[in-house]
Formats: C-alpha cells, sequence, structure tokens
C-alpha cells in the first residue's frame, strides 16, 4: 500500500467515524454493570465489548438514580434491578427520551422468577446465567437494537410534536381544540386565536366557543357548523363573532373531527380566519352590481315611458284642434291607455328594488311578468319574440327585490347575446323538485337563440368580474345572482352551445317554496 492510498483509505475512515458518531447521538455508547458474582461481571464486560459498548461498574448502593440515564443499557443482579426500575420510575420519561435499557440477571441454581414482580416491574430482557457466551451476546444484541429502535422513534416522534407545536403558534390563523363533549370545552388555543378575539388563553379554555356570539346564536352559519358537530363532519361557514373590547369581526370557522385509533371521536379542530375585509369588500361588490341594474333599469324605463309621452303630447295637440266631440273623446281615450301603462312601469319600477324587511310569499308568474313588462318595448324594437309558458305554481317564500334582480339579470344576458340578431326568448314555469333533497318548489328556464357560450366561458361566469361584454359589462351579475339564489337554498344550472347556426343558451333556476320561512 502507496502513501496515497494510506491517506485516501484514512479519509475514508474519518468520514466512517464522522458518520457513525452522528448516527450514535441516540445512544451513550456506556453499559452498566452491578452483578455480586465476578465471574458473571467479567463475562458480561467482555460480551458488552463485543457489542461495541463500554462496560462501566455501578457500587450496589447507587443512590442517585439521574446516574443512571448515562448508560445505554444497565445489566443487575434482579433485587438490584428491581431498585433500579424505582427509581427510574421516580425520575420519569426524560425529554430526550433515553431510559436506559434494564436488564436482570438471574442465577440458574437460585429460585424460580416471581410473576407479579415481573408484571409490576418489568425488565427488557432477563439473562439467566450461566450460559452460552454467544447466546448470552445474541440475546443482549436484540434487547440493545430493540431499545435503540424505541428511542429513536421517540425522539423522532418528540420532534413532530415539536415541530407541530410551533406550527400551531406561529400560524396567523386562529386554531382551537375542543372536546368532543356535549358542551365542546375547549382544550387548546394557539396565539393567534388570542390576537383576533382579545381572549386570553386563561379566559378560553373550559368553555365553549358560543362566548363569542354573544347574542347572536340565531345565524344560519351556526345551523350547518350545529350539524356537522352532531354527524361528525367537517364543515365550513362565515360568522358573525364579537372580539372581548365587543368589536364585531367576521369569522370564518372551518372544523374537522378528530378520531382515535378506534375511530371514536375524541376532539374537534377550528381554525379561525378574521376575514372581515373580504365580506365587507363583497358586500361594497353587491350593492356595486345593485346600483348598476338600477342604472340599466332605469334607463330602459325612461326609453318605454319617453315614447307615451310622446304620443300623449301629441294626441293632447290633436284632441285641441279636434272639430267635434267624439273626436276629442277617441284622442282622450287613447292618451289615458298610454299614461295607464307609465303608470304601471313607474309602479314596476318602485316595486323593483323595495327591500322588505322580512321574506314574503309572491307567485313565480308576478315576478316574471313584472320584469318582462319594464323590457316589454325594447324587446320589441329588437325584434326578439317572448314565449311565455307559465305552469300554475304556488307561491315561493322569498326577498321579492332580490329575485326580481336575479330574473331581471338573466333575461338582459339574454337580451345581449341576441342583439342585433333577434331571436326567440322562451321563459317557462313549473312545478319541481330538488332530486338531492327532495323539497318541492319551482323551476324557472329562461332561453335564448342568442350566440351562446363556450364551454371555457361557461366555467367562468359565476366568476367576479369576469365579463364578455368588454366595457358595457361589470363582471358581477351572475356572480350577485349564484349568491341570491344561494341565500334561497336554490340552485342555477347552464347549458349553452355556441355553434353557429343553431346557437342558444338555457338557464333553469330551482327555487323552493320554503326557502326562506321566517
Amino acid at each position: 500500500m502507496n502513501q496515497q492510498e494510506l491517506e485516501d483509505l484514512l479519509e475514508l475512515q474519518g468520514q466512517s467515524d464522522q458518520e457513525k458518531q452522528a448516527g450514535e447521538d441516540l445512544r451513550t455508547g456506556r453499559v452498566g454493570i452491578s452483578t455480586t458474582d465476578p465471574v458473571s461481571r467479567r463475562l458480561l464486560e467482555g460480551l458488552t465489548i463485543q457489542l461495541d459498548l463500554e462496560p462501566e461498574h455501578l457500587a450496589p448502593d447507587l443512590a442517585a438514580p439521574q446516574e443512571l440515564l448515562r448508560f445505554d443499557m444497565v445489566i443487575a443482579d434482579e433485587e438490584r434491578a428491581a431498585r433500579m426500575r424505582a427509581m427510574l420510575r421516580e425520575v420519569g420519561q426524560p425529554e430526550t427520551g433515553h431510559l436506559p435499557a434494564l436488564v436482570a440477571v438471574r442465577s440458574r441454581s437460585g429460585p424460580a422468577e416471581d410473576p407479579k414482580l415481573r408484571q409490576e416491574l418489568p425488565y427488557e430482557g432477563v439473562l439467566v446465567l450461566p450460559e452460552q457466551p454467544s447466546l448470552v451476546t445474541a440475546q443482549l444484541g436484540i434487547i440493545l437494537y430493540a431499545h435503540r429502535a424505541y428511542v429513536r422513534r421517540y425522539r423522532d416522534a418528540m420532534e413532530e410534536l415539536t415541530l407541530n407545536r410551533r406550527i400551531f403558534r406561529s400560524v396567523t390563523s386562529g386554531i382551537t381544540v375542543a372536546r368532543a363533549e356535549p358542551d365542546l370545552p375547549l382544550v387548546y388555543v394557539n396565539p393567534a386565536f388570542e390576537i383576533i378575539t382579545g381572549y386570553s388563553i386563561e379566559e378560553s379554555l373550559g368553555h365553549n366557543c358560543r362566548f363569542l356570539q354573544r347574542d347572536h346564536n340565531d345565524q344560519p352559519g351556526l345551523t350547518l357548523i350545529r350539524e356537522a358537530i352532531q354527524e361528525g363532519r367537517e364543515a365550513k361557514a362565515i360568522l358573525r363573532n364579537y372580539r372581548k373590547d365587543g368589536t364585531p369581526f367576521w369569522n370564518e370557522l372551518s372544523i374537522s373531527p378528530i378520531r382515535n385509533h378506534q375511530g371514536h371521536l375524541t376532539h374537534f379542530v377550528g381554525i379561525q380566519q378574521d376575514v372581515t375585509s373580504r365580506v365587507e369588500f363583497e358586500e361594497a361588490l353587491r350593492e356595486s352590481e345593485k346600483l348598476a341594474t338600477a342604472g340599466r333599469l332605469a334607463a330602459s324605463i325612461a326609453h318605454e315611458i319617453n315614447n307615451p309621452l310622446e304620443a300623449i303630447t301629441n294626441l293632447i295637440y290633436l284632441a285641441r284642434r279636434a272639430e267635434s266631440f267624439d273626436e276629442v273623446e277617441q284622442h282622450l281615450s287613447i292618451a289615458d291607455a298610454e299614461l295607464r301603462r307609465v303608470a304601471l312601469l313607474t309602479s314596476q319600477s318602485l316595486r323593483f328594488y323595495k327591500q322588505s324587511s322580512a321574506p314574503q310569499a309572491v307567485k313565480p308568474s308576478d315576478l316574471l311578468d313584472s320584469v318582462l313588462d319594464v323590457y316589454a318595448r325594447r324587446l320589441q324594437s329588437m325584434r326578439v319574440e317572448v314565449q311565455k309558458r307559465e305552469r300554475t305554481c304556488d307561491s315561493i317564500v322569498c326577498f321579492e327585490s332580490e329575485l326580481r334582480q336575479v330574473i331581471s339579470n338573466l333575461i338582459r344576458n339574454a337580451m345581449d347575446a341576441m342583439k342585433g340578431v333577434g331571436g326567440r326568448l322562451m321563459v317557462r314555469t313549473r312545478e319541481a323538485s330538488d332530486p338531492h333533497l327532495g323539497t318541492r318548489g319551482v323551476s324557472i328556464t329562461i332561453a335564448d337563440t342568442g350566440i351562446g357560450m363556450s364551454r371555457e366561458v361557461q366555467t367562468r361566469i359565476y366568476d367576479a368580474f369576469y365579463s364578455t361584454k368588454g366595457n358595457n359589462g361589470t363582471g358581477l351579475g351572475l356572480w350577485v345572482t349564484r349568491e341570491i339564489v344561494a341565500r334561497h337554498k336554490g340552485r342555477l344550472r347552464v347549458r349553452s352551445c355556441n355553434v353557429p347556426g343553431r346557437s342558444w343558451t338555457v338557464f333553469e333556476l330551482f327555487l323552493p317554496y320554503q326557502g326562506l320561512v321566517p
């Protein structure tokens, strides 16, 4: 072997020693031996050296249990091992997870093992000596390997637990853990929960989270949370909560069940997120869309009213110059009919956005007729044929102005799709049932023969600010429409085809009769 090969070997040996040292931080590499028989002691010293352990003799009158924590393994006569086990139990499990493997030595010629003592003070192993050295070495090797594997798993678990604690304490979302008992008392809250709510850990633990709701315990989101807790499943809802100083905020709460190895529900974990800014922003968007819709409606109404007013002006001029009373009466009768139409349009526009404080029972046909009356002249000027088919339906409990806005948005979109080409607008109502919930209600279908929509557009039409109308659209109409429908516990589906020559779009709106029962 030349000098270079020797240096390479020494370098590899040094790397191996470093890796070995890094891998052996789980153990001390030392074994404590406390036996009265000198033959057994020498045998154990020799065998443990073969296992790469450093043997050390322990005095029989060991007083400090912390001295035992220096060893990977302790081998002692059974009587001494029993005392050591009791001492280690008093010490408890250290954070390092490093309690030594305790091995009891029993003489083959001594009394039989006491089962009661073995049950109360178990050991990691028992050696019966004298025995063949190879068997003792194998037994000690198995005990040492199992012990080190346990220590490694324990430390990994402790590191994972420590990491989880750091994560829980560092996240900006509030985290709570409640015991799955009738009153769901809190057993853990993280610092973010204290910051969001203003309540300290001491003020929160042992209490139900309802103290955040104060007197507002009839919120729709609470019903979803209570049902999920009762059924032991996940849920998410936005709740109006209050901080300790009385300041209200919107809390997006997500709950998830925690189950043990047997599958039994033990806890619920809750994630709280302050979404006040988002809720206020979305409310501002809804108000913006409502104002935009009102502006479009006002323009349509102004156009609808202007035509009869011009006709009335001309009819009054003709009546003043009429030569007979019959001719005057004829002109005034026509003018009266035009005034009645103006009065109808004015009445419909006043009802359109007049918000009631509580849900009311409304006929679906009245909702449709009020919207179609507003757009009647414009549909006629656009060469759009309106086909209406209404089947007898019961009244639905709803916020009338909100559903007028929904129907107006759908009809307005259909008109925009047929702008410049004309076509047919089909409006139909019929009684229906929700196939998933089985609730009875009314199905309102609004279909047009306009330009249709591609599949990509259909997947995005409910996104806020998404519009295919350029500067003429806000991109909020269908976004608001879907929220209104969801608030009425309904559903809205769309089908469309944009193939030239046979394009069409169909919106099907289902509204339960008792969607908003007071």
